[in-house]
């Protein structure tokens, strides 16, 4: 049997298959008139080379299988779409003739696999979804099916959908705008429905958690070309100007300003106060304060922090919330507030390194009313023994805390100055500095 003869078989096959009960899991058929040493045979080969992962060898025995037993083993039609494309792909880059000639009746098996396997094993919307990949990026004549195909399994699925059909369907759908035939309201539309399932499966599926922040950032990256502050204004604010009242589009609108930094537009500060005032909550208080803030508008940007941060569930954005509250009451020479919102900080996350950088600064602030018999420099030993923590727990942080640790090091007292103080303490000794309670290492300046 010839390559090309094998793929319209393959083809043909599959369709009877598909025929019969559509959901029925495990319907292998009889087994009457099947070579069943030869079917164990190509198992056999099939299965070291698939393990081998030399999907090129692999090939000739999967199809085999397709064609005289698909569903033997979950693998032919599990796995099948992902070997029939690496020989499509193999085909492309070493064989042109036959690629030209095999291509169509490939591509009609791959999407065929999928069929046979909600046949033999269920799991419909899923598959469908995988499907729906295959049909956008390998025939582009099935492009319109494909989007509507994954609206329905996006419909069905819900928050079940996969990490990757995420991705994908967003992808797919970017290509139909840019081609003016998927709407930028369509496109909206779809980013926020996924971003629901992307922030459901955040919170619920820690075993996927990092699947599901690469898809969080990968479609979020896709979407930053349209979140402009300039587009989200312009295409928005009519239906919010009509629609004041809706607090689900208010919300919507806000979170999106919101990732693309618009807060500090008139806009965006207008749209989160609509929607807190609807229905106040945490989240709504902080996207205030972020409007505030980018108006430099500080002390009211602290005012709203303060309102939403006790309403928030999250603790990385608790913690994102007291470490910009920290920042700001240093800026404002509040270094007690500095300190405490600091150390909340660090206690959601101990290795938070710009919490201790800004502990750091705060000792710093205590010289000059620090009874330490050598004019308060006691503290530059405790402030350089932070930012040496900040590194030490946060690389990130390293530069910022060499940084400071070079300014605070020069102002170390000298041991000739120490000497005629009087200061109790060698170098090398433990000191605890008496304003901060805080024991060091006396070090001095040569």
């Amino acid at each position: 049997m010839n390559m090309k003869s094998g793929m319209k078989l393959i083809t043909a096959l599959a369709m009877i298959l598909v025929a019969g009960s559509a959901m029925a899991q495990k319907d292998c058929g009889s087994s009457v008139g099947k070579d069943t040493v030869l079917i164990q045979k190509n198992e056999g080969m099939f299965n070291q080379y698939y393990k081998q992962k030399d999907y090129k060898s692999a090939y000739p025995y999967w199809k085999y299988l397709f064609i005289n037993d698909p569903c033997r083993s979950k693998r032919i039609t599990f796995n099948g779409a992902y070997i029939a494309k690496k020989h499509l792909k193999d085909l492309r880059s070493n064989d042109k003739a036959a690629y030209d000639t095999l291509k169509d009746g490939l591509i009609d098996t791959i999407l065929l696999t999928y069929d046979l396997r909600i046949k033999h094993w269920g799991d419909e919307w899923k598959v469908l979804a995988k499907k729906a990949a295959d049909m956008y990026k390998l025939k582009p004549s099935m492009r319109d099916s494909a989007m509507n195909l994954f609206a329905l399994c996006l419909e069905n699925l819900g928050n079940k959908t996969e990490y990757t059909t995420v991705k994908y369907h967003m992808q797919s759908a970017i290509k139909e705008h840019k081609k003016d035939r998927y709407t930028l309201d369509s496109l909206f539309q779809l980013y926020f429905q996924l971003q629901q399932v992307i922030d459901y499966n955040l919170e619920n599926d820690a075993k996927k958690k990092a699947k599901w922040v690469g898809s969080d950032t990968t479609v979020t990256k896709m979407m930053r070309p349209y979140f402009t502050c300039e587009k989200i204004e312009e295409f928005f604010k009519p239906k919010t100007d009509a629609n004041g009242q809706d607090v689900e589009l208010l919300q919507k609108v806000t979170k999106l300003l919101d990732i693309a930094k618009c807060n500090k537009t008139d806009y965006a500060l207008d749209i989160a106060i609509k929607s807190y005032e609807l229905s106040p909550s945490g989240e709504g208080a902080i996207s205030i304060a972020k409007s505030y803030l980018g108006k430099k508008e500080n002390e009211t940007a602290m005012s709203w922090y303060l309102k939403g941060v006790d309403g928030l569930t999250d603790s990385t954005q608790m913690a994102e919330v007291y470490s910009t509250l920290a920042s700001l009451s240093y800026k404002a020479n509040k270094y007690s507030d500095a300190k405490k919102y600091a150390n909340k900080v660090l206690g959601i996350n101990p290795n938070n390194g710009s919490a201790h950088l800004i502990i750091a600064a705060v000792y710093v602030k205590s010289v000059g009313s620090c009874n330490d018999l050598i004019d308060g420099k006691s503290v530059y030993w405790a402030a350089v023994d932070r930012a040496v923590k900040a590194k030490t727990v946060d690389p990130s942080v390293t530069e910022a805390a060499n940084k400071q640790i070079n300014t605070y090091s020069a102002y170390f007292v000298t041991q000739t100055d120490a000497f005629f103080k009087n200061f109790p303490v060698a170098e090398g000794g433990s000191y605890v500095v008496p304003c901060l309670g805080v024991s060091t290492i006396v070090r001095f300046n040569k």
